[in-house]
């Protein structure tokens, strides 16, 4: 029987910044990570596979750097665990024995119970490389394409599926279908929803908004789908991609405290209700750093953090989260779009009063550089009881992301509109706004001015 000091089921983003962390703080233990797919795809990266890299393989986190840090890298499927005897289970019998556990099984597609989901051509985003090849595969050979689902992940495939069939001069006709009024709507100000339409259309890609899918027709393989007001769209392949829910299967099978709707249940140390067992990542339950409440945010960026605070943990309780923020980026034909925290919407469901501060400047100085997007504008929403910051959205050029950024550092340190009205910043011709309109500060500061 072999063993091991810390075990970690699943290695992906959570799994892997975990052995990460426990290997730099505690290089003496032995580390396990343990998969069930051959590689490890770069999660974020999966929609970019189609269009632009071109490859399964060049979307894969390579092994090496994991490996020289004597980290064990196994792949296996855990078929079960015993939390009393600490003893894991593979599928092909054998077990491995730890002393500290972590759990990042991260999350899996949401499948919408409806008529024809098991035909053949239709197709969820899976984070196994082999999955990932057969809808390659699949892709190359279709004329017509269906995404079910206008959120990030369907926005971003479609784009690539729309740009495979451009490089290989034989174009695929792409139609998001979306129930929501606008695609991005749950994470992006509306202005920008409506801005990243138009780079959808302008690719030549068909969006079917305030739509509902109520069933896949074929015989064998999807050959149309069919919506809520009975219109009946022709189609080779379908992809669903309307979200994802924590995979809590084997959490459930070894007896740990877990919701299907929320997740492995944790503690702000990402302990479960067993001591020696932590989660982190999509499988873990999550609340709002804004508002307290359950958060259904599953991000590779917030499961590094939770795996960062879970590692920290096993052997000495050195840090706790402060809830998932949400800071989002992409980018749509020409358009980078970021958002972090509420929208004005979302605030307004959560009866949250905001003042709203914006600014729309050139993001070079002056103008005529290159690279220059002349109408870049961001939005800072601000409790207008306290004027602490409590959303941020961008749009323009690629430094949505890094600005993007800037702002959810700023709410999750409650920063507030006077505090970034008067901040302190990098800037350059080449790569940033004036100083006299830096985006951050000037929107906080006609926000200020509304605060009175």
């Amino acid at each position: 029987m072999k063993k091991t000091d810390v075990a970690i089921v699943g290695g992906s983003a959570a799994g892997l910044m975990a052995a990460v962390t426990l290997k730099k703080r505690h290089p003496e233990k032995e580390v396990v990570v343990i998969r069930d797919v051959t590689k490890t795809p770069v999660p974020c990266g999966i929609p970019y596979i189609y269009g632009t890299l071109g490859d399964v393989d060049k979307d894969i986190i390579p092994d090496n750097k994991f490996l020289e840090m004597g980290i064990e890298i196994i792949q296996q499927k855990v078929v079960d665990i015993n939390q009393e005897q600490k003893n894991i289970i593979f599928s092909n019998d054998n077990t491995l024995t730890y002393d500290k556990l972590i759990l990042g099984t991260g999350s899996k597609p949401m499948v919408p119970p409806m008529p024809g989901i098991d035909l053949g051509n239709v197709f969820t985003i899976s984070k196994d490389p082999v999955a990932l090849q057969q809808l390659y595969t699949a892709l190359k050979a279709a004329k017509k394409v269906i995404v079910i689902g206008g959120g990030f992940i369907g926005v971003e495939m479609a784009e690539q599926i729309a740009k495979m069939g451009n490089n290989a001069d034989n174009s695929i006709d792409v139609t998001i279908v979306e129930m929501l009024p606008h695609c991005l709507m749950l994470a992006c100000e509306e202005e920008f929803c409506l801005q990243a339409e138009d780079e959808l259309r302008q690719m030549g890609i068909n969006l079917l908004t305030s739509s509902q899918v109520k069933a896949l027709e074929g015989e064998g393989k999807v050959s149309s789908v069919k919506l809520a007001d009975g219109k009946s769209l022709p189609t080779d392949l379908v992809i669903i991609g309307i979200g994802a829910i924590a995979n809590i299967d084997l959490a459930v099978k070894m007896g740990l405290d877990a919701d299907p709707r929320g997740g492995i249940t944790v503690n702000e140390f990402m302990q479960t209700s067993d001591p020696d067992i932590y989660a982190a990542g999509d499988c873990a339950s999550k609340f709002s750093l804004i508002t307290g409440k359950p958060s259904g945010i599953r991000l590779a960026s917030v499961a590094c953090t939770e795996a960062m605070i879970a590692a920290s943990n096993i052997y000495q309780t050195t840090r706790k989260t402060m809830g998932a923020l949400g800071a989002f980026a992409t980018k749509i034909g020409n358009r980078s779009i970021a958002a972090a925290g509420l929208t004005t919407s979302a605030a307004t469901r959560e009866e949250i009063e905001v003042i709203v501060g914006e600014a729309t400047t050139p993001n070079r100085h002056p103008g005529g550089l290159p690279g220059c997007v002349m109408d870049m504008k961001l939005k800072l929403l601000f409790r207008k009881d306290t004027g602490v910051v409590v959303g941020g959205h961008v749009s323009g050029s690629e430094s949505a992301a890094d600005m993007v950024n800037i702002i959810a550092v700023a709410i999750q340190a409650s920063l507030n509109a006077e505090q970034l009205a008067t901040m302190q910043y990098a800037t350059h011709p080449l790569l940033t706004a004036s100083p006299l309109a830096y985006h951050v500060m000037l929107a906080a500061e006609n926000a200020v001015l509304q605060l009175g």
